[in-house]
């Protein structure tokens, strides 16, 4: 039992060796917000831009561009950011497009906090689409901190990878870089499975889709 006991403290001076969790955790520093910044990004459907700003104590992103639009509200707690509401509207071809606005019974914890290398979360929820209920299971891990390079330049960024599925069969894998003080510089959406996600990427022959920060304009 002793043995036991030598080897947990042994463990916990080689990773807390002043007693304390030295792990760098970010916070709400990842998602600076500003209604006069326009974020501008390379994807998969063009030159896309994004603002983001509070209204009624509601964070609001919006980003479009001639093919592309995704408007989320979310919620900031002390555990994390949540999901509220969600609007996504894709031009299909020529005038033919498809859009939804998804509600959610609960929020989604799309992010916990704070974040640090190794924090993995889960989350469950109901969405509702055009009045009909599908279940939600949000599975994340923040991967590494490391150096990307974007076409607005280098930063130091989190790698997080979230995994949702749903029982309607849809699953998107989605892989981003989130730089302090800057928020998302990259990201990439892997598309497998059903749901509007998988019907872009049958008509649209999309099963991935980019979005680099190429600028942010004041």
């Amino acid at each position: 039992m002793k043995k036991y006991i030598l080897f947990w403290f042994l463990c916990s001076i080689i990773i807390y060796p002043n007693g304390k969790d030295n792990r760098k955790t970010y916070g709400k520093e990842l998602f600076p917000l500003s209604a006069t910044k326009k974020y501008v990004y390379d994807s998969s459907f063009g030159e896309t831009y994004t603002r983001a700003y509070i209204e009624d104590g509601i964070i609001n992103t919006r980003s479009e561009s001639s093919k592309f639009k995704y408007y989320q509200k979310l919620e900031i707690k002390d555990d994390g950011l949540y999901v509220v509401n969600t609007y996504q509207w894709i031009k299909i071809i020529l005038i033919i497009s498809k859009e939804n606005t998804i509600n959610y019974t609960t929020p989604l914890r799309r992010y916990a906090l704070p974040l640090y290398v190794g924090l993995e979360w889960k989350d469950e929820t109901t969405e509702i689409i055009d009045g009909e209920p599908n279940q939600v299971t949000l599975n994340a891990k923040v991967l590494a901190e490391e150096e990307i390079q974007t076409l607005a330049g280098k930063f130091t960024a989190l790698k997080i990878q979230t995994i949702v599925e749903s029982v309607d069969g849809s699953k998107n894998i989605v892989t981003e870089w989130i730089a302090e003080d800057i928020g998302l510089v990259k990201s990439v959406i892997e598309i497998k499975g059903g749901g509007i996600t998988g019907l872009i990427r049958d008509i649209l022959g999309l099963g991935k889709l980019k979005f680099e920060l190429k600028d942010i304009i004041n």
